[in-house]
């Protein structure tokens, strides 16, 4: 059987995130999981409300089951009845998790994985942790998605939990292909096909549509058709919904350049979707019918679809649990709307010249980019959060029905409710200490009273049909096409890789990327001294500083700074400047059993598994002589010292500057993002300092310099800026970082000599023209460190 899944699947699909049934059971969102105590076992009034919240769930009226769930929940507690109570817990996070309450049915899941592990009810355990799998699912936290699937797969061997076995093999089979381990996923399908079919024809139904969707996302188009088919098939048979079913078709004729066909089924999804409590969220409908609308030519009528797409987006945002795992997640989702509506609006903006869509798709761009690191950097004196009030989903609900009535109306009357209800639920999160506020209202208006007269900021949009850069300063916004992304990510990566090996084709390679990228820029913006860039996808670890037109440096033109966006920059300028003159170095730190200055008392034994990396013993020579040259208040953390609790600690007295000449290691994820290596401690463990933990510290640091090698490496996510260490600093609250793309070997430091006699005159936040200093000192004293293979490695990324 498993043999004949596995021919029948490659011909085959599967499904995206906005997919994912908001029940926190993929192919069942009125029946919740786990074993249900026999009524005649329970009390009576306890028995009356899981009947009646069984009804209420058949007919989708999640709101008026809450309450009920809610009080089988108590009452269940109070009668001593905790697996009961547990399962009161997972009926509420079932119907918030409908209604797209994350934050809400997250806390409601882990209340009732704890009342049932008390309890000892596997069967209810079994039941969160699957819940909960599929709430990360849907929230874009692939990982940890994957992380609960796996683990619980292990426990489903046997009854009771074996019955779940077949939802579970689904739901890690699309978490393993949108992880790129398609095989694997096959194979997951195929075993859950064959273990639920005519058994539960609903389940049967979802598996072979998440298949197709998956294959459709992979375009991989003759794989996608027959299991999205099939799903197709069962659920018109069965009388069963069919949202994903029209979406999922619709996309595939749309990709089979069946446009008639697509519009027909994407106008059935936009109906569908718009039903009170839809399985697929309502701005995925408009997203993917815009699409069409785009393909089609309609650009008006795609870019009425994208407003609405993009405005609802953001409020599924806002129901994300506010950490930073979540938040990146989302705004990988949110890309592709964001990135749809900047399409479609640049391109009307070509045939039109109206300056109103050449304002609303910069900060259509900008209001995705770096949204999450922009959440951390606002939560940083918030309070914990607080359990939102029913009230604010209310709101919530509200506003989403205002936002499409006031996009179709356009009247003033509509805008002002909606204004009204932002401004409800705004009251309501200020003390909650959630998520960021969206971006102030005339951001672009904002950026650009705040540029200097001799700045400009350039924005990268990079997009499947067509690229995109907005060039603005003082005088005004431009906008301008550029290549495809593929053919853009392709010369940076040759350009990239020229001048990291020194190639030959190095400077004719650089001199060709910046004609793609800049060529197209007005004199006026070509005369500017400074550039702040926004960028997007393959362009973070190009080294911009060492492209070449006429015969000369991008570095010897302009000083080059990165910025998470402009929202990033905006909102970083009203926060207070107020770093010491403190340098703090942390170098030469111990990493092997073999260092005699491992103090004696430390218990390290080679036995547990211990790096044991080499020693690194310029770095101390490295940042003493960088101290020296700053010669203010210094403090440096070597040997024993480099500990994760003296840095912190360091930290938090806000140094101007921090020098970090430690290892960078890649961790073991992939992609993987850096970690950074400090002494082994007293317990004779490895001190790694991951990204995460960086970000969760509180500085108030002028510059980190990490002249580690690869100290920017870390996953670049669609929509988020730089990721890695850079973005963890930042995070954290440093105003910039200064990092390496890749190793450059120097025991002398010359460029770090150059960048501290700038950094030293005194203008700390200008890190970007002390690093633009010592490379153009490296390029004129000549030798080998005048290569831009030397000195292109480092780069500047900031919020100043």
């Amino acid at each position: 059987m498993l043999k004949a899944v596995k021919l029948l699947a490659c011909c085959l699909l599967i499904f995206p995130l906005a997919g994912t049934p908001p029940f926190p059971v993929p192919q069942s969102r009125t029946r919740l999981l786990g074993a249900q105590p026999k009524a005649e076992s329970l009390p009576a009034a306890i028995a009356a409300l899981q009947r009646e919240v069984d009804s209420l769930g058949r007919q989708r009226r999640f709101a008026d089951a809450i309450p009920l769930c809610e009080k089988i929940h108590r009452d269940a507690a109070a009668a001593g009845l905790m697996g009961l109570a547990a399962s009161g817990a997972r009926f509420t996070g079932a119907c918030q998790f409908a209604l797209r309450r994350h934050t809400a049915a997250l806390a409601s899941f882990l209340e009732a994985r704890r009342l049932a592990e008390a309890a000892g009810d596997e069967p209810e355990l079994v039941a969160c942790d699957l819940n909960i799998a599929s709430l990360y699912s849907e929230i874009g936290e692939v990982d940890a998605a994957a992380h609960w699937a796996q683990g619980l797969l292990g426990r489903l061997r046997s009854e009771p939990g074996a019955k779940y076995e077949a939802k579970l093999l689904i739901l890690l089979g699309s978490l393993r292909a949108r992880q790129q381990r398609m095989p694997e996923a096959e194979e997951l399908f195929a075993r859950g096909i064959a273990a639920d079919h005519s058994a539960d024809l609903v389940t049967y139904a979802h598996a072979w549509n998440r298949l197709g969707e998956e294959y459709l996302k992979q375009h991989n188009i003759p794989a996608a058709e027959g299991p999205l088919l099939e799903a197709y098939r069962i659920r018109k048979l069965n009388h069963f919904p069919l949202d994903t079913s029209y979406r999922n078709l619709g996309l595939l004729r749309l990709e089979q350049g069946d446009l008639a066909a697509a519009s027909v089924l994407l106008d059935r999804t936009v109906e569908v979707s718009m039903l009170p409590h839809p399985v697929l969220a309502v701005y995925d409908g408009f997203h993917h019918r815009g699409r069409l609308r785009l393909v089609q030519g309609r650009l008006g009528e795609a870019m009425e679809d994208l407003r609405v797409a993009v405005r609802l987006a953001r409020e599924w945002r806002w129901s994300v649990p506010p950490d930073d795992a979540a938040r990146m997640g989302s705004e990988g989702w949110l890309e592709k709307v964001h990135s749809a509506l900047v399409e479609a609006g640049n391109r009307l903006y070509l045939e039109t010249h109206d300056p109103a869509l050449l304002r609303e798709t910069f900060e259509a761009a900008e209001e995705n980019r770096a949204s999450s690191l922009r959440a951390l950097l606002a939560s940083h004196d918030e309070s914990p959060a607080a359990k939102l009030p029913a009230s604010y989903w209310d709101a919530l609900d509200r506003l989403q029905r205002a936002e499409i009535q006031a996009l179709r109306s356009k009247s003033a009357r509509d805008q002002e409710s909606v204004s009204a209800i932002r401004a409800e639920l705004t009251r309501m999160e200020m003390p909650l200490g959630r998520s960021a506020a969206p971006l102030p209202a005339g951001l672009l208006d904002r950026t650009r009273a705040l540029l200097a007269p001799d700045a400009a900021l350039l924005s990268f949009h990079l997009g499947e049909s067509a690229s995109w850069l907005w060039a603005l300063d003082r005088e005004g916004l431009t906008l301008h096409r550029l290549p495809p992304r593929v053919e853009v990510e392709q010369l940076a990566r040759t350009v990239t890789e020229a001048v990291r090996t020194d190639s030959a084709q190095a400077d004719i390679t650089a001199d060709q990327l910046y004609r793609t990228l800049f060529g197209v820029l007005e004199p006026r913006f070509q005369s500017k001294a400074r550039w702040m860039l926004a960028l997007d996808h393959g362009l973070f670890e190009v080294p911009l500083a060492a492209l070449r037109t006429g015969g000369q440096y991008l570095c010897e033109l302009h000083t080059i700074e990165i910025i998470p966006g402009a929202g990033a920059w905006v909102e970083a300028a009203a926060r207070p400047v107020h770093p010491a003159s403190r340098f703090l170095g942390v170098g030469d730190a111990i990493y092997n059993t073999a260092d005699p200055r491992l103090p004696s008392l430390y218990a390290v034994s080679p036995s547990k598994g211990l790096l044991l990396l080499p020693r690194l013993v310029a770095s101390g020579r490295e940042v003493e002589g960088c101290a020296r040259i700053w010669g203010g208040e210094r403090v440096l953390l070597e040997g024993a010292s480099a500990s994760r609790a003296n840095l912190v600690r360091e930290l938090a007295r806000d140094p101007a500057v921090v020098h970090l000449a430690t290892h960078v290691l890649p961790s073991g994820e992939r992609p993987a993002h850096g970690l950074i290596a400090l002494s082994l401690n007293a317990r004779g463990e490895n001190e790694l300092v991951p990204p995460q933990e960086i970000a969760s510290w509180r500085t108030g640091a002028g510059v980190i310099v990490m002249s580690g090698c690869h100290s920017a490496e870390g996953p670049i996510l669609p929509g988020t800026g730089l990721l890695g260490l850079t973005r963890a600093w930042l995070a954290a609250g440093a105003r910039s970082v200064i990092a390496s793309a890749w190793a450059t070997p120097d025991e002398n430091g010359a460029l770090f000599d150059a960048l501290y006699r700038k950094l030293a005159t005194g203008d700390v936040l200008n890190s970007a023209g002390a690093l633009r200093a010592a490379q153009l000192a490296m390029i004129r004293d000549g030798g080998w460190r005048s290569r831009p293979r030397y000195w292109g490695a480092y780069f500047v990324v900031g919020t100043i």
